[in-house]
Formats: C-alpha cells, structure tokens, sequence
C-alpha cells in the first residue's frame, strides 16, 4: 500500500480512539466510594459549578478541537456536554442529570454520537430510577437492559464527581460507571501537586492518576485547584503509542480562567 494511502487509512482508525480520549478524559465523575469519610460527603460537597472550555489534542500527528461545557437547561437539570471535531470527522457526547437532595449526581441521559467520513454511529443509555432500570441503545435498536442501583454514574458524570470528590479533599476514588451497556468500575488516586505550565499560563494543580491493571497502560491527568478542578492536560500512553489533549481558556460561573502571577506562585 502507497505510504499516502496509508497514511490517510491510519488516521481514520485514530480519529475515533483521539475523539473517546477526548470524552474519557479522565477514565474530565454514585457514591459507594473507596475512602474513609464517606459519612462525611454529603456536607463536603461543593455546589455545581457552570463551564465553558476548549481543549487541543494530538494524536498520531492528528489535531482535535474540543469544547467542554456543563450548563443550567432548566431549575435543578443540568447538561454538561463535549463535542469535538477535525476534518475527518465529529464525535458529541452528553450527559443529563439532576442533583438528589441530598445533592448527589443523578443521571437521566447520556448520549453519544460519532460521524467519521459519513460512517454514524450513535449510542444512548436511559436511566429509569423509578424502576431502576438503565437502557442501552445502541444505532436505535434497544441492546440491553441493566438493574440500575442508587450511585451508578455515566462517563460524564464519574468525571464530574472525581473533580467534586477532589474538592473536597479526598486523595483516592473509585466509581460504578455505566459504559456501553455494561457496569464497569474506574478507580483513580492523586499523585502530587505541582504548577504546570499551560497554554493559559502557570496554573496551581493536582495529578490523579488511572489505576489500571496494565503496566502498559498510563493514564495521567493534571485538574486545575484554583479553578474547580478543571481538567487542564491529560496525558496517556499504551506501549509505544501516545497522545495528549490540553486546555487553551476556559470560563467558570463566567469567570475567565487566568494564570498565577509570579508574586501569586507557591510551591506544591
């Protein structure tokens, strides 16, 4: 095969795996967690935090554009959403869900969808807490249902409650995940602080990383502390292969995100 057409076949299969780093990004959040305090987690939690950012990825010589948003739609429903996209094609993920009186994430949708040269591929997981089931479609034909239980997250909504666990001080996390029809489990830990140089600027955050049964597989992810835990870079490799995205601005309860100053910087 010519190396052009190579070349080109190569990126059609990357896309997609660039584009699900993109919306795993932190596989950027349900609540049988592995930490001591649970007892303690209610009252710790902090109140949701509104968003608009946009990342920059890489892969096998790929650029991505990326916005992340989490909004209001309406009194006490929120929708926090990613869509990302390059020549070859998009992918839009989304997630719905509510907040418990006891203000834990409760999900009701979360859909997502990908176009890669007029290839479409859709998939959606409906969450009936009333009957505690969850259905999972997959291109419009119901593929299963799954018994749903009190704290099953979605990939959107795990990332959310690490970056809430994380503000309220917690260094190790684990999370019930419904992913393509299945459960699954994803575990995280923090690993050190330190400044990091950004596209914004030096930025104060916190390295958490996956905890993944493969010595082969890493995936690293840096959340911005003064700026509630925004996902800011993530790095991930498997073998010889690799990729990372990172945040270029960003605005949180419509505040701009800005750097430290120098007399600002402290040492982590």
């Amino acid at each position: 095969m010519p190396f052009s057409k190579l070349a080109t076949t190569t990126q059609i299969i990357s896309l997609p795996k660039l584009l699900s780093l993109l919306l795993l990004a932190v596989a950027s959040s349900s609540f049988s967690h592995t930490h001591s305090d649970t007892e303690n987690q209610t009252a710790s939690q902090p109140a949701i935090s509104l968003y608009h950012a946009t990342y920059k990825a890489q892969f096998s010589g790929l650029n991505i554009n990326a916005v992340q948003k989490l909004e209001e739609i309406e009194p006490g429903v929120y929708r926090e959403s990613l869509r990302a996209k390059n020549f070859i094609g998009k992918v839009n993920e989304q997630s719905t869900f509510k907040l418990t009186a006891d203000q834990q994430l409760c999900p009701t949708t979360h859909s997502y969808t990908r176009s890669v040269f007029g290839r479409d591929r859709s998939e959606e997981h409906s969450f009936d807490w009333q009957s505690s089931v969850v259905q999972y479609r997959k291109d419009g034909s119901t593929k299963n249902e799954l018994e749903l239980e009190a704290g099953y997250l979605d990939m959107i909504t795990h990332r959310l409650q690490l970056r809430r666990d994380l503000s309220a001080g917690q260094q190790v996390f684990s999370y019930p995940v419904i992913s393509r029809g299945k459960l699954k489990q994803y575990s995280y830990k923090v690993v050190s602080e330190e400044i990091l140089q950004t596209a914004i600027g030096p930025l104060n955050t916190v390295k958490v990383e996956r905890v993944i049964d493969d010595s082969d597989k890493s995936v690293s992810v840096w959340l911005a502390t003064d700026w509630d835990y925004l996902i800011v870079r993530l790095q991930q490799s498997k073998g010889k292969d690799g990729h990372h995205l990172e945040l270029r601005d960003a605005v949180i309860n419509n505040k701009k995100i800005t750097p430290l100053a120098k007399t600002d910087e402290k040492q982590l």
